[in-house]
């Protein structure tokens, strides 16, 4: 089906008439999903369900299984066989049609597509556009559309809006953690959420795999005048036994030193590519960095994905930041 004519942006109101109107939705978020983007997606659609409409969750595989404990995990990528069946598709905590697998193709399926961020970098892709970079996460923008449409918040509900700020927050020290931050936390633990279920849950069950990768990036760590950079290969996954989601949150310990203005780890996902994360200190904006890549993401925080050797990536990376950035300063 052909999709209706795209829309700039979007207010709360244009979101609910869509939310209200129609009975059947699928929601997708983006490839590497983190916890914004796990809790945005169980946050709009279980609200959704207990409203009496029918969704379907899509989340690029693999799917973290740190977010196992969320009501609802059990649901994603269940019954997408159905997925032209779905009235309206949602996009949540994606900056770019790219970040989602098959989006061009699942677009195409609707007539009205809907998309809600807080990435400064967003395309504005859909038919609605709601996108707000000043916002902590995209589940606090959640938050604020249930509670304008009195859609039901429910315990559960307000424990996957608690992931997601958490989460993209950094546990509330990052830049972005700002006063919209703790009022929304506010409303969160008001609604029902556990901080410390939620914090115990993401952050005391480290694996092993964890662990070793943790290890390796860090004996291979490389200070040069604020940029602090490591690198994890194929063969390092092969011979502990990890997975990608164990090199989840290695960025923020590299990121840790008094010294980092910019912090980047490389890992080879697979031949000849390489995802980039990069982390941002003293204000240095690394998105700008990213999306010279090809990539995205938010001031302090962002990501991108080179079709290259570890080499030669960090060569380019390295080489682009002294050359911008006056050696990070």
């Amino acid at each position: 089906m052909k999709r209706k004519s795209k829309r700039k942006m979007s207010n709360i109101n244009d979101i609910c008439t869509v939310l209200k109107k129609y009975n059947s939705f699928a929601l997708f978020t983006h490839v590497n999903a983190d916890g914004d983007a796990i809790g945005s997606v169980l946050a709009l659609g279980s609200s959704l369900i207990l409203k009496g409409k029918k969704v379907l969750f899509n989340v690029p595989e693999p799917v973290p299984l740190k977010f196992d404990f969320l009501k609802g995990y059990d649901l994603i990528n269940k019954n997408l066989d159905t997925l032209n069946q779905m009235e309206v598709g949602i996009l949540l905590d994606a900056a770019g049609t790219n970040r989602i697998e098959d989006l061009e193709k699942n677009l195409e399926l609707f007539n009205i597509t809907i998309n809600i961020d807080h990435h400064i970098s967003n395309g504005h892709f859909a038919t609605y556009n709601l996108v707000d970079g000043n916002a902590p996460s995209t589940t606090v923008l959640i938050l604020r559309i249930l509670e304008k449409c009195g859609f039901p918040i429910n315990e559960d509900i307000a424990n996957d809006l608690f992931t997601g700020l958490l989460t993209d927050t950094g546990s509330f020290h990052y830049a972005n953690t700002n006063k919209f931050a703790f009022d929304s936390a506010s409303k969160m633990l008001d609604y029902g959420a556990k901080p410390d279920f939620v914090s115990d849950m993401i952050f005391e069950r480290e694996t092993v795999g964890h662990l070793k990768m943790l290890g390796i990036a860090l004996s291979r760590l490389i200070i040069e005048n604020g940029i602090v950079y490591s690198f994890i290969t194929l063969k390092d996954f092969e011979e502990t036994g990890a997975v990608g989601e164990d090199t989840e949150r290695i960025i923020d310990v590299l990121r840790r030193t008094g010294e980092t203005k910019i912090a980047l780890l490389f890992k080879e996902t697979r031949k000849s590519e390489v995802r980039v994360s990069l982390r941002g200190k003293k204000g240095i904006n690394v998105s700008e960095i990213a999306e010279h890549f090809g990539g995205g993401g938010h001031r302090a925080a962002a990501g991108c994905t080179i079709k290259s050797t570890v080499e030669k990536s960090i060569k380019r990376l390295i080489e682009y930041i002294k050359e911008n950035y006056e050696n990070g300063k």
